[in-house]
């Protein structure tokens, strides 16, 4: 069908091509820096079975796209009908077996991959909870919000604009509750005891006004062995999270100077331009939901649920090219975030904090241009120390 050659020229082959140049690029680069030579290789290897893992994940989405549009489709429609609730359930399976159908993928990456490369900790019955978890809150939400949905497309002429608007107020209530609902059903949370390091954190979140509700420590090292700390939430919700693998391998004058580069986010209301960014792209793809031609739905009836699922298959295409533009701003962002969190705390600490960072992580210093432009949210690591005036060691 032609929605089926739209999807692959569109968005299949552009993504597929910037994870060939990006392999071709990495293999190209073999100067050794931040990283010593052996990690060097295996932030190198691990980039490169990433790029080929993404190929593998980009090539099998096009096959699922097919399966949906000519067979999966005229499936469910001829098993549902008609009816509100035949159609959300419509919807509704078809997420959960869209979600089935994807994480052979999902887990060959967490179990596998990562696990070889030392990242994942993941057990594989801890990965079915989580599993199990995630499916549980996809049916939950994905009904209440699918209901809705096709309440507004079956009584609005215009109901993309209602769609548009709910979805945006999802965003933000997803916002306000992940940090005390959603978060705290994968990982335990539990209160800074280290009161030296709590109050000089309090201290700097003070000195810009942030208040927040706790400071924590999240058990993240039974997952990923990976570095990390956030600040999450809206309202009184907001509260300050660190990963454990952090707090052991950083001192805390870099944890301070992380945490102010984070507090920058806030100071510079990041995170609200980040939902009008995400509103923008919401609004863009409803607008095209909601004006779909004709000839996308060859093959089965348009309804409400069949208009829901298209939505949902081509929100990828959607969102790819608004990428360079997200994450055009979300670079400029980090930028002043290290500036701001710079004069906070001072370039010395953070520049090392981002050397431990990568160096713990095993990232991969080179990237291509046009990868950068498209999928980089944070700019290259290279670029952020030499803005921070970081003295590289040329051997």
């Amino acid at each position: 069908m032609l929605i089926s050659a739209i999807f692959i020229i569109f968005y299949t082959i552009p993504v597929c091509l910037i994870a060939i140049l990006q392999i071709k690029h990495i293999k190209a680069n073999n100067k050794v820096v931040i990283l010593d030579s052996r990690d060097f290789n295996i932030a190198r290897e691990y980039a490169i079975i990433s790029q080929y893992f993404h190929l593998l994940e980009s090539i099998f989405s096009a096959i699922l796209f097919i399966f949906w549009i000519n067979l999966g489709f005229p499936i469910l429609q001829e098993i549902f009908g008609y009816g509100i609730v035949n159609e959300i359930l419509y919807v509704v399976l078809f997420l959960i077996i869209n979600s089935i159908l994807m994480l052979p993928i999902s887990a060959y990456k967490t179990l596998v991959i990562d696990k070889s490369f030392g990242f994942s900790k993941t057990t594989i019955k801890l990965y079915i909870i989580d599993t199990i978890k995630s499916f549980a809150m996809l049916v939950i939400f994905a009904t209440l919000v699918v209901a809705v949905l096709i309440y507004f497309i079956n009584n609005f002429t215009n109901w993309w604009i209602f769609g548009f608007i709910l979805m945006s107020l999802v965003v933000i209530l997803i916002n306000l509750i992940y940090p005390t609902i959603i978060a705290p059903l994968f990982n335990k949370f539990t209160p800074l005891d280290d009161e030296t390091l709590k109050s000089k954190i309090i201290n700097m979140m003070n000195s810009v006004g942030f208040k927040a509700n706790g400071i924590f420590v999240m058990d993240a090292s039974k997952r990923d062995g990976r570095l990390n700390a956030y600040f999450g939430g809206l309202g009184k919700s907001k509260r300050v999270v660190l990963f454990d693998t952090l707090l052991s391998k950083v001192t805390q004058n870099e944890l301070l100077a992380i945490l102010g580069h984070e507090l920058a986010h806030f100071k510079h209301k990041d995170l609200i331009k980040n939902i009008c960014i995400v509103s923008l792209v919401l609004f863009s793809l409803f607008f095209v939901a909601g004006n779909l031609p004709n000839f996308i739905f060859d093959g089965f009836e348009k309804n409400a649920a069949s208009i829901i699922c298209i939505l949902v298959l081509i929100s990828s295409l959607i969102s790819f090219y608004f990428l360079p533009i997200i994450n055009y701003f979300s670079r400029r962002a980090e930028y002043k975030a290290d500036k701001f969190g710079s004069v906070l705390t001072n370039e010395n600490d953070l520049s090392n904090a981002l050397v431990k960072l990568i160096n713990e992580n095993k990232a991969f210093p080179y990237s291509h241009k046009v990868y950068i432009f498209f999928y980089m949210s944070h700019p290259p690591l290279l670029d952020r120390l030499k803005a921070l005036n970081y003295k590289f060691d040329e051997n």
